[in-house]
């Protein structure tokens, strides 16, 4: 838990991918104990095989392009 609120400092609260993957990480921890109960992560926000995006994927367009 501390590892994800030192994540979620370091990048001034942005939802980055890292940080998920350690929120996710830790609710996997807490359902397998049984200290909370036991869901899918899509019902916990989270989707199905997260694909990792790059900036390249993401900027997709002409260079110069203004997107709104």
């Amino acid at each position: 838990m501390t590892t994800y609120l030192a994540c979620i400092k370091r990048v001034k609260g942005v939802n980055e991918d890292e940080c998920r993957s350690l929120a996710k990480a830790y609710l996997a921890c807490r359902m397998e104990r049984n200290l909370m109960a036991k869901d899918d992560f899509k019902n916990l926000g989270f989707k199905e095989n997260e694909p990792a995006s790059t900036p390249a994927e993401a900027e997709k367009g002409v260079k110069g392009e203004l997107r709104w």
